[in-house]
């Protein structure tokens, strides 16, 4: 199957934005073109062939496509871009002997809606909305006993739906629709859409309707478009990151690298890991490169090192196996590694890049393997670096690697999962979908924690599916003033990241307790909480979370009065801002004191 993609539009409705360039090289959220897109997706669903109609801009997306070496590209020229429609870039291309899946440049998708198309029995599809409002001056279509009978942007009537210019197509379907475009063009009827032939032949074809709503297909038609397209689609990005639950990594990630032509792999791993998953590693025959040489905190220049390693042995997957911090510095390395300057590469604006990242974790805290968020220290200083293309591929699940950690670092980051769960409920940033993440969490951890520091294997995987989602939760929602506040402790203190956090909680929890007498939108958010904590009140469910911490025992830390002043110099603002109410600079000072 070839895909035929319409890029031979002005895009004049995007002002500016398509003044030197085509709408799909407009970059989404995560530093990918529309172009690199749908080309990424359609390819990893096995489409290798691809017809590109042009316009104004031909050359650009000829470049572009020069990087994909295993992809085979036909561009077709539309000459008279200014002054016709579609129609003619459809009648430009010379009658398919094959099935194509047609869609238009500036279609922003899914990857699983791509892969129900290309599965489904039906050969000839098309794609409706029965649940979405009738847009103004988008497409509709006409469904009748199942099958697509007309295509307008002007159909309004009870029996019209929502429609997305994406088909597949079987030979005898395309060619006849691409004969009718040609009686339409040699008419010099040039000015209409390509779906004006497909309506007067309709009856004798065969395209059954598809609804797409449980899944996303939009089109960019101007800039108010673009930033929501752009927005909308992240959601279904994270909900489709590929979760391996395994009670054997090696096993699970053999099976995934025998199906992957990459070859040269960076292996980012802790150095007390290096030994086990040196040997572990032995009995696949690829080219693994380790990188280990980092510290529990990474720094800046330790990431830069593990770019040149990369460069330097031109690895194109990477494999964590770690906590946190290790799943940090791999992301780090795939966001820095197409920079081409050793400037500062933390205030660059980053790209997306095919690199693939698997993240195994060995922890069961930050539930970074599911979070497009990394943090490393430059300077001293803790930074947060955040990007849509970070994100990892894979994550793969094995409890098992959870039976070694040391009890305090099995507690701390137990309580970091749940002080995450919590805090993603409360945010600013909270969505539906996020409470549930921080609902599931939090209910898998107050069935699991006291089996898990008793070092009961059984709950292990339950801990390990907690963690995971309450990556899955900040990184919606992102975390608040209990994580803002809890930085510099790390740092000052020698203590977990874990442990700081729960130091924090308490007395902010109280504080905003406090503050929701006045705020009722924020009595109701803590309220809904205590529900999940299955507790009557809000009291009753900080005093849950007492306990916890209470029992977990963990080191006394006794903060000096005199370096708070410096403490509160260093909360990391952008998280303090998500904190559903604000704190005054004393405020933050009585916080600290009291914990």
């Amino acid at each position: 199957m070839k895909a035929i993609i319409f890029n031979s539009g002005l895009g004049s409705r995007m002002g500016e934005l398509t003044r030197e360039k085509p709408k799909c090289m407009l970059t989404l959220y995560n530093g990918e073109t529309i172009f690199e897109r749908q080309i990424r997706i359609l390819s990893e669903c096995g489409i290798r062939e691809f017809i590109i109609t042009t316009g104004p801009f031909e050359e650009q997306l000829i470049q572009m496509s020069k990087k994909y070496n295993t992809l085979t590209f036909d561009f077709v020229p539309n000459k008279e871009y200014l002054s016709t429609n579609y129609i003619v870039s459809m009648n430009n291309i010379k009658q398919v002997t094959e099935d194509v899946l047609l869609l238009h440049g500036d279609l922003v998708f899914n990857k699983k809606l791509i892969h129900k198309i290309l599965t489904n029995e039906n050969p000839s599809i098309c794609l409706y909305n029965e649940e979405k409002e009738l847009p103004e001056k988008d497409f509709k279509c006409r469904i009748e006993q199942g099958k697509l009978k007309e295509v307008s942007v002007d159909l309004f009537d009870t029996e019209c739906f929502a429609f997305q210019p994406l088909y597949k197509l079987d030979r005898q379907q395309m060619n006849a629709w691409q004969s009718e475009v040609s009686n339409l063009v040699n008419k010099e009827i040039k000015d209409v859409y390509a779906e004006n032939a497909l309506n007067t032949i309709s009856e004798q074809l065969n395209i059954v309707a598809m609804s797409y709503k449980e899944d996303y297909i939009d089109e960019i038609d101007n800039e108010a478009d673009y930033n929501r397209v752009s927005e909308e689609i992240k959601n279904y990005d994270y909900r489709e990151q590929e979760i391996i639950e395994s009670n054997n990594y090696m096993n699970s990630l053999e099976k995934v690298l025998k199906t992957s032509e990459r070859c040269n792999i960076l292996v980012v791993v802790g150095k007390s890991l290096r030994d086990k998953v040196e040997k572990d590693l032995g009995s696949i025959s690829k080219q693994f490169v380790f990188f280990s040489e980092f510290s529990s905190n990474p720094k800046y220049e330790e990431v830069l090192n593990g770019v040149k390693l990369r460069k330097e042995h031109n690895c194109d997957v990477l494999i964590s196996i770690g906590g946190g911090s290790t799943m940090d510095v791999a992301k780090c390395i795939k966001l820095f590694s197409p920079l081409v300057s050793l400037s500062d590469f933390i205030k660059k604006e980053f790209r997306y890049n095919t690199i693939k990242h698997i993240a195994i974790p060995t922890s069961a805290g930050t539930g970074s393997e599911s979070t497009q968020i990394a943090v490393i220290y430059k300077a001293g200083t803790k930074c947060s670096v955040e990007h849509g293309s970070i994100l990892p591929d894979m994550a793969i699940l094995d409890p098992n690697l959870l039976k070694t950690l040391p009890t305090y670092h099995k507690k701390s980051t137990v309580l970091d999962s749940l002080c995450q769960g919590i805090e993603s409920y409360w945010s600013k940033k909270a969505t539906e979908e996020s409470r549930y993440y921080s609902k599931q969490c939090i209910e898998l951890i107050l069935k699991s924690y006291i089996a898990y520091s008793n070092d009961e294997e059984v709950v292990l995987e339950d801990m390990l599916r907690a963690s995971n989602y309450s990556g899955k939760a900040i990184n919606i929602a992102r975390t608040t003033a209990a994580h803002a506040m809890s930085y510099q402790l790390t740092s000052n203190y020698g203590i977990s990241h874990g442990h700081a956090v729960a130091l924090c909680i308490i007395p902010i929890w109280e504080r905003m307790n406090q503050k929701s007498k006045d705020n009722k939108e924020l009595e109701q958010v803590l309220k809904s909480l205590a529900t999940v904590f299955n507790t009557m009140d809000i009291e009753e469910s900080i005093e849950v979370v007492k306990g916890i911490i209470m029992e977990f025992a963990l080191p006394k830390v006794r903060i000096n009065e005199n370096e708070i002043v410096e403490l509160v110099e260093e909360i990391n603002m952008d998280r303090l801002k998500n904190n559903p109410v604000s704190f005054s600079e004393e405020e933050l000072k009585e916080l600290y004191c009291v914990m």
